[in-house]
């Protein structure tokens, strides 16, 4: 990983990313909403306030990131991140 790219947030790394599309208020991706990359968010602190099915919701969409980009650039924090949301969903 270069400087660069370890400057850029996830949406910027990501081409794709469905978010480049909606405005950032009203982003359904709170490290969207917030300016920040997905390893820069406390995402159990989020998905703890949410209901159940909600919480499985955001685990099954956090399962997805090893194949991003940006996981691959910040798999440390990131990874630290599911798991602490997985302990959320799994230990209902």
């Amino acid at each position: 990983m270069n400087e660069k790219d370890e400057a850029l947030k996830c949406w910027q790394l990501r081409p794709n990313c469905m978010m480049r599309h909606q405005s950032r208020q009203k982003a359904s991706c709170p490290a969207f909403r917030e300016s920040k990359g997905c390893w820069e968010i406390d995402w159990k602190s989020i998905v703890a306030r949410l209901d159940a099915s909600q919480r499985t919701y955001w685990l099954s969409f956090l399962n997805n990131c090893e194949n991003c980009i940006a996981y691959k650039n910040h798999t440390e924090e990131m990874q630290a991140r599911i798991d602490a949301v997985k302990s959320l969903v799994y230990d209902d």
